[in-house]
């Protein structure tokens, strides 16, 4: 048995926490936060899991993965905090981004449909698309509830017997002695596992020059004819250009829009307010696709930070007695669940340091991964 200490009690950290506990391990995590922290990256009401990514076919068989880490932890929590309402890809012009993940499907045999435009408004009326536009549509996918999680994470892993330490700042890592500086003393560890979001630069200084980014999105009213086409439909993904999203309002969430255009460099030290008229700024990338636009109304933004290096990529590093999970980009949480699963592989020698590193980045390996 490892003590194995994890700093940073986000869906990732609770979930390598959690995969810890089921090898046996005695886990410790540090928040310097709440658990949950409510300004964590990880703590929204919903988030979105969805197949489409392009020509990666590494990243597109990890999603196929995540549903089966999922799957284990619903066993584990005996509920399921996921609603399958589809995905829908816009493409607007031939080679984009959808019409890359549309290859990607087909090549690895993973169910789908082309629509046009026709019937890409049949199944989401609240859509004005261009007579040119197609749709890649798949019927698994959703929506993930990310603060559900979050809460049954932390309720699962201290009935296991983790202990979980909140409003508990780490001051510095030693890497090399696996030993952690915090108010109250020091702490020695088997194992250390960073998954501190935002806050890494700040705790390691081979880290400080990640650039890090404010992403806020908006909790949005959509106009009473379009309610239920919302509520019954497909979470849509790339409609126009800027990564533009919008997840459902299910099982009591809202509906929500994001885009990576409305993304700027930020830190948390920032603050987690929203600018004067922001949700309307949201609402405006999405304008020129909606029927009744002037009609929608923004109700709150939500704000979080990301470490992000200009490659879409994961970084998960094995450093001395450290294991660092950086540059999730706001990507990671539809794999956290997988993420927990695969670093404690690598901590228990069941994959090689090199191998964690070279599937986090997307790259398939033909090394065999532990079930």
């Amino acid at each position: 048995m490892k003590h194995v200490l994890i700093v940073g009690a986000g869906a990732v950290g609770l979930s390598c926490a959690r995969a810890a506990l089921l090898r046996g391990h005695r886990v410790t995590v540090l928040e310097q936060g709440a658990i949950p922290n409510t300004r964590s990256a990880s703590f929204d009401q919903h988030r979105l899991i969805r197949y489409q990514y392009g020509r990666s076919v590494g990243y597109t068989q990890m999603v196929s993965d995540a549903f089966g880490a999922w799957d284990g932890l619903w066993q584990d929590l005996g509920e399921q905090h996921h609603h399958a309402t589809g995905t829908l890809g816009i493409s607007l012009e031939e080679g984009d981004y959808i019409s890359q993940s549309r290859v990607t499907l087909a090549q690895m045999g993973i169910d789908h449909q082309w629509m046009d435009q026709t019937a890409i408004q049949r199944l989401c009326p609240q859509l004005q698309l261009p007579a040119h536009a197609q749709g890649l549509y798949t019927t698994t996918g959703g929506v993930l509830f990310a603060d559900r999680i979050v809460l049954g994470l932390a309720a699962w892993c201290r009935e296991y017997g983790a202990a979980l330490h909140a409003n508990t700042a780490v001051l510095s890592v030693d890497i090399e002695r696996g030993r952690v500086h915090v108010a109250t003393g020091v702490l020695d560890a088997d194992q250390i596992i960073i998954a501190a979001g935002a806050w890494l630069p700040g705790l390691l200084p081979a880290y400080r020059d990640l650039v890090t980014a404010r992403q806020a999105v908006c909790y949005v009213e959509a106009p009473p004819q379009h309610l239920a086409h919302w509520a019954n439909g497909p979470c849509i993904t790339d409609i126009g250009p800027g990564d533009n999203y919008a997840l459902m309002p299910v099982q009591g969430t809202g509906l929500k829009f994001g885009s990576g255009i409305h993304r700027r460099p930020g830190s948390p030290s920032e603050g987690f307010g929203s600018e004067p008229d922001e949700g309307y700024a949201v609402i405006a990338h999405f304008a020129p696709y909606l029927r009744n636009a002037a009609d929608y109304r923004p109700q709150r933004m939500q704000v979080g930070y990301y470490v992000r290096d200009g490659v879409d990529a994961f970084r998960v590093e094995p450093q001395g007695k450290a294991i660092v999970i950086t540059n999730c980009g706001g990507g990671m949480f539809k794999f956290s669940a997988l993420m927990g699963e695969r670093v404690l592989a690598c901590v228990d020698h069941e994959i090689t340091p090199e191998h964690l590193q070279h599937w986090a980045a997307g790259h398939l390996s033909t090394t065999p991964l532990p079930p």
